[in-house]
């Protein structure tokens, strides 16, 4: 009987000795794995390129780059001419530069005109300082981007103009010299209203950059061809054409940005190839800001908009307003800030790649 339970004991403790020398190894196991796998894994990137501020009010221009992870720093307050009380004068950073996580963009504020009178910052402004201000200073132009030109043409107008026009130059077949454009399938908004609010705020991105931005219309009731557009952007010799649109289809689940460009073909041979760089660009920039669905670059040869222009051209369909969820974010400002601001980064990119 004792020697039953002495055998037992024994055995009980050999057990017990080889189960915990296989925990040990387990757990010795694991942690070498666990570092070499932190060792080795890839490091997250914290760099991002600065936004542009210059021309946002303060609260939005702070909102942007909390949602980038940065701050902002405010230099002074400055008397401008150019800008209302609260909007950002210049940075630093310039937009576009490499910027890391958490750094801070160094901006002047404008605090208005009573602002030089008062020698101190209005009442309701980001924050009040008693400094006197600084002359205006101009607007801080990004590397490369002083003397550029890009002509926004906002697709469509408020009445059609059915009247025929060639599709080119000599050509013999023709087409409507502007069509109404489609419509959002539950807001019923209006193409051509879209357009424009989008290209007004891709006009300031723009001009933020130091580009000088024609625009070939800024009302509705205009009556303007697609081949009189594209003149607009001949006469300003433009180093880019950018036509702003909203796609449309039967299938009301058809989503997604695309950004056209000039096939190299008959007219538009010339200037095909800078059109698909610039294409390139603001697709991959357009995505990437609004997280919408990437549907490429598309080459046409039919669109007069295109053939008539002797500078290099891109459409950009912003989404499909025959889409529920894409025609609510259309009519959404908050959402035409984003494509404008990765429509000008796009722009911004092409324009230094260009030299």
């Amino acid at each position: 009987m004792v020697g039953s339970v002495f055998f037992k004991n024994n055995r009980f403790r050999l057990f017990a000795i080889v189960g915990i020398a296989v925990l040990v190894l387990i757990a010795a196991s694991l942690t070498a794995y666990g570092y070499l796998k932190s060792k080795n894994a890839p490091e997250t990137s914290t760099t991002r390129d600065t936004p542009a501020l210059v021309g946002r009010g303060f609260i939005k221009a702070q909102n942007t780059a909390e949602e980038q992870g940065l701050k902002i720093k405010i230099d002074r307050w400055v008397e401008s001419k150019v800008y209302p009380k609260n909007y950002i004068v210049t940075q630093k950073p310039l937009p576009g530069h490499p910027i890391e996580k958490g750094a801070k963009i160094t901006v002047k504020v404008s605090g208005g005109a009573s602002y030089a009178e008062n020698g101190k910052a209005n009442k309701g402004a980001a924050v009040a300082e008693d400094v006197k201000p600084l002359p205006t200073p101009p607007i801080q132009p990004a590397n490369k981007m002083e003397g550029k030109v890009v002509v926004i043409d906002p697709g469509h107008q408020r009445k059609a103009n059915l009247e025929r026009e060639p599709i080119g130059p000599g050509a013999t077949a023709t087409k409507a010299k502007v069509q109404s454009g489609t419509s959002g399938i539950d807001s019923k908004t209006p193409e051509y209203k879209i357009t424009l609010a989008v290209a007004e705020k891709l006009k300031s991105r723009l001009e933020s950059y130091g580009v000088k931005v024609v625009m070939t219309r800024e009302t509705h009731d205009v009556d303007i061809s697609n081949s009189r557009r594209a003149d607009v952007a001949n006469r300003n010799e433009a180093d880019l054409f950018v036509r702003i649109h909203a796609d449309g289809a039967t299938d009301p689940e058809m989503h997604g940005i695309s950004t056209l460009y000039p096939a190299q073909t008959g007219w538009t041979a010339s200037i095909s190839e800078e059109s698909l760089k610039a294409a390139r660009f603001v697709q991959h920039s357009v995505v990437k800001t609004t997280w919408g669905k990437d549907n490429g670059t598309v080459a046409r040869e039919d669109l007069s908009g295109f053939n008539w222009s002797k500078v290099p051209v891109i459409l950009v369909e912003t989404g499909f307003m025959s889409n529920p969820k894409e025609d609510a974010l259309l009519n959404d400002p908050g959402y035409q800030g984003k494509l404008a601001d990765g429509i000008a980064k796009g722009i911004a990119d092409y324009l230094r790649a260009a030299g």
